[in-house]
């Protein structure tokens, strides 16, 4: 009898840790829950990442252009924009963070040095791609329907109540 009752807790223990493996394994794979030491950023800051052969690229010139006099709002957002020039990682704007430009792009999975830009959530999620430059506004737009942005906004309205 004592020993059938052992082998049901010992049978539910390993049916259980099981289920924590898989559910693990599962939000890492889909990149979720990577927010360990080479994602400090995460839950912390949006990131816009712009992939660039070398800084002469007319696409980079361009994206440059577009978010330029936008820092009031990138700071609003809580953001930070990166690029990836010459296989070199440099915040431009917003909140400074420490990001490899090897680490980044085998995570953001680029192949090559081409022309990119990437919006990535708090929870590290790609929330945009695009191979063309992107203006201030379509990220701000994109931002602000984002749940976690929306709740932002209604705690920054609460506190000026």
């Amino acid at each position: 009898m004592v020993l059938q009752e052992g082998l049901v807790i010992y049978n539910a223990v390993i049916r259980i840790g099981l289920v924590l493996l898989f559910t693990s394994l599962s939000f890492a794979m889909n990149g979720k829950l990577m927010a360990g030491p080479s994602h400090a950023w995460a839950w912390k800051h949006r990131v816009v990442v712009v992939f660039a052969p070398d800084g002469r690229d007319g696409a980079l010139s361009r994206q440059r252009d577009a978010l330029a006099g936008t820092e009031a709002f990138i700071a609003d957002r809580h953001m930070s924009v990166i690029e990836i020039v010459n296989g070199e990682a440099n915040t431009v704007m917003g909140a400074r963070i420490d990001v490899s430009a090897s680490g980044m792009k085998k995570f953001l999975r680029k192949n090559d040095d081409s022309f990119e830009v990437f919006l990535l959530g708090k929870d590290t999620g790609v929330k945009l791609r695009s191979t063309e430059p992107v203006t201030g506004d379509a990220l701000f737009s994109l931002i602000d329907t984002m749940p976690m942005r929306q709740q932002e906004m209604r705690s920054d309205r609460a506190g000026r109540s």
